[in-house]
């Protein structure tokens, strides 16, 4: 066993910067009389891994200049040499050569896992805003001598991905020339997770936070707002088959509700974090193929957008260009203002929802994220029966009415076109609705509230409603089992006459006549005889 610890030793000592496997080691400060060393960890934003391995040197590497530093993460420091070594000779023989054991150490740093109870917790270090945490007069022996391990453990945070491979450092680390480097500076792999959001505004701009669904009339701008981190990585050039390419290949944005029948009111206005007010719209849209549907007066497909920006390999100078702009907004996120709103054609007393989704496309692979997080919309409607009273089933055609909420003691008239809603005082410019041959009538469109139903025109025959009709649209309230019935009282039946003081006049002169006839005659008679 001294044997073999003895050669490992010796070996390790001797191995170059690759012993590391993916963290090597060198520096151009050195003290090797020091009993202690001094660790840096450079935590970077970045999106995906580099395309080919970078190997570790323990110098500060220009290779990760170009990412910002990520602040805030904690890494906890365990010294784990005892239960390296076990676990070690487990995997080894004891006649293994020295490219054997060096496989065999690498092997086991990319895939260590501390045991349960073992390992001595030494200290947790948080970067700082340069994304760097510092560990300094870290022992480099353990009491017999002997080279210490050390383990360091990210630990797991919201809105990146912590990568299992362990971070390993065995010490000492020698650079080519055979010094020791005691001021040593790793590069943990690091993965930034892609965020997305997606949020409905109200009319002051604040995201509306309801869990049930939210109402609008027809015609009503319903504004949202979708945000997206842009790739921290977004400006990087590859090399494929001997050209340079964007690692980008795909940033598609696409937008879209989940009913047919809402029209898309465009794109107001594209910002990069939501405290700014500057307007990237023009820009941003030039170095993409935007399309839009539902912008127009078809209505049959699903409001939204889908933006493809301009990174197409195949238009190679196009697509550099493209990610060259993108550049500057790396790592930042950028938030688009759009709106739809609710027609005529707008499905009632349904929910709306709308989804965002974001592809990209790199190294050969496409990512989508996805989120629907908004309340869902919708819009309200009332069906109403028009009815004899006292009679349930006979429907009555041709009875007219108007609809009219109150605000601030004012009755407002709805005013209804095809795809628009206003509210007037005059009302003689309201909209007039009017029972059909089953009695029916409805009026859709609505948001939630209380409004008034007043009849204008009674059937003929029937009574004028004295009382305006109250109801109430609400979610479920078009719904047939609800619908309102309108009772109309008969004005009477008549029945044409069969005598009165007209007839007089004329029994009395034809009793007249009949009776002068009659004394003439009698007359007559006496004159004869």
């Amino acid at each position: 066993m001294k044997k073999r610890t003895t050669r490992l030793l010796v070996t390790l000592t001797c191995l170059l910067p690759l012993i590391m496997g993916a963290f090597g080691f060198g520096n151009t400060t050195y003290a090797a009389e020091s009993e202690t060393v001094d660790v840096t960890l450079h935590k970077k934003k970045m999106d995906q891994f580099p395309t080919t391995t970078i190997q570790n040197t323990g110098d500060l590497m220009s290779e990760f200049d170009r990412y910002e530093g990520l602040p805030g993460v904690k890494f906890d420091v365990w010294e784990v040499s005892a239960d390296f070594y076990q676990q070690l000779n487990k995997i080894i023989k004891q006649d293994a050569s020295d490219a054997e054991y060096q496989k065999a150490v690498k092997d086991l740093m990319s895939t260590y896992k501390l045991s349960e109870n073992a390992g001595t917790f030494v200290e947790t270090g948080e970067t700082d805003e340069n994304g760097e945490a510092k560990f300094e007069g870290l022992k480099k022996r353990n009491t017999d001598g002997t080279y210490k391990i050390y383990l360091f453990v990210e630990e797991a945070a919201e809105g990146r991905e912590t990568i299992s491979a362990p971070l390993i450092l065995i010490l000492p680390v020698m650079n080519s020339e055979g010094k020791e480097n005691t001021d040593i500076h790793l590069y943990p792999k690091n993965k930034i997770k892609t965020e997305i959001s997606k949020e409905l505004l109200d009319d002051a701009g604040n995201p509306v936070t309801n869990d049930s669904a939210v109402d609008y009339e027809i015609g009503k701008k319903i504004t949202y707002r979708v945000g997206f981190t842009v790739p921290n990585q977004i400006g990087e050039l590859v090399t494929k088959d001997g050209q340079e390419t964007p690692r980008y290949t795909a940033l598609n944005l696409k937008d879209a509700v989940t009913q047919t029948g809402l029209k898309f009111e465009g794109i107001d206005k594209i910002v990069v974090g939501a405290g700014d007010t500057t307007d990237i719209k023009t820009d941003f849209l030039s170095h993409s193929t935007p399309k839009y549907t539902n912008a127009a007066d078809d209505f049959s497909g699903y409001a939204g957008f889908e933006i493809k920006m301009n990174l197409d390999p195949q238009n190679l100078d196009e697509a550099k260009e493209t990610a060259d702009y993108l550049k500057q907004y790396a790592g930042k996120t950028i938030y688009i203002y759009y709106a739809v709103s609710f027609t005529g054609e707008t499905p009632v007393d349904t929910s709306v929802d709308n989804k965002f989704t974001v592809e990209l496309g790199h190294d050969g692979q496409t990512d989508k994220k996805e989120t629907d997080d908004a309340p869902a919309i919708i819009t309200g409607g009332k069906k109403f029966f028009k009815h004899e009273a006292g009679k349930a089933t006979q429907a009555l055609k041709g009875a007219e009415f108007q609809v009219y909420k109150v605000v601030e003691d004012k009755k407002l008239y709805l005013k209804q076109g095809a795809n628009t809603i206003s509210w007037t005082e005059n009302q003689e410019e309201a909209t007039i609705y009017t029972s059909d041959n089953t009695g029916r009538l409805q009026v859709t469109g609505l948001s939630f509230g209380t409004y008034y139903l007043q009849e204008t025109k009674a059937p003929n025959g029937f009574q004028l409603l004295e009382k305006d009709q109250e109801f109430e649209i609400k979610e479920g309230s078009f719904n047939v089992a609800n619908q309102l019935s309108i009772v109309n009282v008969s004005k009477g039946g008549f029945l044409p006459s069969t005598g009165g003081t007209g007839i007089i006049a004329f029994l009395a002169i034809g009793l007249a006549m009949m009776l002068g006839a009659f004394i003439r005659y009698r007359r007559i008679q006496q004159a004869v005889n």
